[in-house]
């Protein structure tokens, strides 16, 4: 064990180590917090400028797109100005982004805005991340990872209730004008505890920003774009009536293969695809893959539950997101802190998931329309107390065999997987719902006797009866689909069992 915090920053205390790492986690809360408040406010926001289903998915989908783009072209970037550099710029970019959100009139100044935004917090994990590897040991990474979960999973964590609450009381505009206040605060925490680059930062001349693959990145980012709108497409419309809407996945999906192969043929670009090898990172890299689509899934799923099945509010639903969610952050400090050693990773791994698979069997089994509150909340908290192992295990074991100059690259790749695979599982959660709401509404409907009705009903009558048949369906479409969640974990637990790459 070292004699100071940090054998690269002798100078600094703990207190500072720990100020560094809070700022490293901030950093990437910004991220988590604008995807969180977007999908949490999505509806109110929508009625905000006035934009149909079909058009606020743009807006859905620009900041995400742009996230993509933003982690290809970090190392870039972080070459000329240092991750410190490129982190403020990020946060800058992110001001702006958030700025021209709030004052956004219709549909495509906001389309335009948060692509801005996410250009500008879309690449700050990554950078976050690759940071904590140049800066620590593996022996010291602990000192900064607890407090920087405190700072990513901590600004998330508020996010469902605060957007809640400024929704009801200051209106959709505001959640917009906090973030760009909390990405102030962040970029000052940023720029007082960020280490300097030790030698002079390159400067960047014409020349050299021309001679870089920027069709790749043109490429890549219209692919990813179109990919995610897409695969939110699937909010919408049924792929079944609708078959024409797999086309924009599927030529999405084209386009990034195609990048990809572009970067393969220049390892010299903005990301090395031959640098990411090893067996280790690639089943990891999986298992990150799985559990962004479940965790999309079950951040579609669950609010929707919540309010249009339970009939919660919006306010009740975003407190009990928020407390669960902040009892996975101290599960997660608990791990950094005891569990980063624990032998047997594959059958913590597989507990992980078997937890989540618990977690949706129960809720899909005492679903009823007067659920009470005192019934949810062990549920949602058995779900949150899984992150330490199927996320954090994973980020553990992942990057083992990965050198200090692969890291970065493998990271890029890594969060790209996430921004595409947590939008493959939101619309897996929305064309499940709605399959299943569209099944379970077909055979209420048929079990409906006009004759007990006691004739021709009031229009009153009928508007509560499809009211309840609506609730009843929600109920049951989302108790199914809970039920295939809960066996496609199963399923997972059972391979992080037999795997024998993550040891």
């Amino acid at each position: 064990m070292p004699a100071v915090p940090l054998s690269a920053l002798p100078t600094l205390g703990r207190p500072a180590v720990f100020t560094l790492g809070l700022a490293l986690g901030c950093a990437t809360g910004v991220d988590f917090v604008a995807t969180s408040m977007l999908a949490t406010g999505a509806i109110h926001i929508r009625a905000g400028v006035y934009a149909t289903p079909d058009d606020f998915l743009w807006c859905l989908t620009a900041y995400a797109g742009a996230a993509v783009v933003a982690n290809l072209i970090l190392r870039g970037v972080a070459d000329f100005i240092s991750y410190r550099g490129a982190t403020l710029l990020g946060l800058i970019i992110a001001i702006v982004g958030a700025l021209l959100c709030a004052v956004s009139d219709n549909v495509l100044q906001l389309s335009l805005a948060l692509a801005v935004q996410g250009l500008g917090a879309g690449g700050l994990f990554a950078a976050s991340r690759t940071l904590i590897q140049l800066l620590a040991q593996p022996q010291e990474r602990a000192r900064l990872l607890w407090p920087f979960v405190i700072g990513a999973l901590g600004l998330n964590a508020v996010a469902p209730w605060t957007t809640a609450i400024l929704m009801l009381d200051a209106g959709w505009r505001m959640i917009f004008v906090l973030q760009a206040v909390v990405t102030v605060c962040v970029w000052l925490l940023v720029a007082c505890t960020y280490p300097r680059r030790v030698r002079p930062p390159v400067i960047p001349d014409l020349a050299t920003l021309a001679a870089l693959d920027w069709r790749t990145v043109i490429v890549l980012g219209a692919g990813a774009l179109i990919l995610i709108h897409g695969l939110a497409n699937l909010r919408i419309y049924t792929a079944l009536d609708t078959p024409e809407v797999l086309l924009w996945p599927l030529t999405g999906m084209t386009l990034v293969v195609l990048a990809f192969l572009r970067l393969r043929r220049r390892p010299d670009a903005w990301l090395n695809p031959r640098r990411l090898g090893g067996r280790r990172y690639q089943t990891g890299v999986l298992f990150y893959a799985t559990y962004a689509v479940f965790g999309g899934l079950w951040n579609y799923l669950i609010p929707n539950l919540l309010q249009l099945g339970l009939g919660f509010t919006f306010e009740t639903s975003g407190r009990v997101l928020t407390l669960t969610e902040a009892f996975g952050v101290g599960m997660s400090i608990l791990f950094v802190w005891y569990g980063m050693k624990l032998p047997g990773t594959r059958r913590y791994l597989a507990l992980g998931y078997l937890m989540i698979a618990a977690s949706a069997w129960l809720f899909a089994t005492r679903i009823e329309t007067d659920l009470s509150m005192a019934r949810i909340l062990p549920v949602l908290l058995l779900q949150a107390a899984s992150v330490p192992f199927t996320l954090l295990m994973v980020a553990r074991l992942s990057f083992l065999d990965t050198s200090l100059e692969d890291f970065p690259h493998a990271y890029q790749f890594k969060n790209i997987v996430r921004q595409l695979a947590a939008a493959l599982g939101t619309g897996l959660g929305a064309q499940g719902l709605q399959f299943g709401e569209a099944v379970a509404r077909t055979h209420l409907v048929d079990r409906v006797d006009p004759f007990r009705l006691g004739g021709v009903p009031s229009s009153t009558v009928l508007a509560t009866l499809s009211q309840q048949i609506d609730q009843q369906a929600t109920l049951v479409a989302s108790a199914n689909l809970l039920t295939i969640v809960g066996c496609g974990c199963l399923l997972v637990a059972i391979f992080a069992a037999w795997q024998r790459w993550l040891r």
